[in-house]
């Protein structure tokens, strides 16, 4: 396995900021991306300064998603938010909720809610979390 990183010739090691996919703010690291594009078609493209590079959420939004049952809203096919399947057939969108653990459980049963997290359709999600 070789694990150096293929430099670019125009940009380098080209470092892009992660971004976390759920809130959208900078993580606290660096991620060093070296040469993207095809060398047979002579591409070289500079790394955007911020990006989304996967689905881990930052320290502030595990931090919130460990208080409780996460329930994350998802379509089973590429979205505004998602071209990148989170698992098999599942596209974030990048909304999610916490409730309460006993509220879960009760709403959806403790066989259920063991896992501490669930996918649910953009249909759902917005009428069991519609705003106002």
């Amino acid at each position: 396995m070789n694990n150096s990183i293929r430099l670019s010739p125009n940009h380098g090691l080209n470092p892009t900021i992660p971004v976390c996919f759920w809130c959208g703010e900078e993580k606290n690291e660096i991620v060093l991306m070296g040469h993207i594009g095809n060398k047979r078609k002579h591409e070289d493209f500079k790394a955007p300064t911020h990006s989304i590079i996967d689905y881990e959420p930052c320290d502030k939004c595990r931090c919130g998603m460990s208080q409780g049952f996460t329930i994350l809203e998802a379509t089973t096919y590429p979205n505004d938010r998602a071209f990148v399947e989170m698992q098999k057939g599942i596209y974030p969108t990048g909304r999610f909720v916490v409730i309460k653990n006993d509220a879960a459980d009760r709403i959806f049963g403790k066989e259920f809610t063991s896992k501490g997290k669930a996918f649910m359709s953009p249909r759902d999600f917005n009428q069991m979390f519609q705003e106002g």
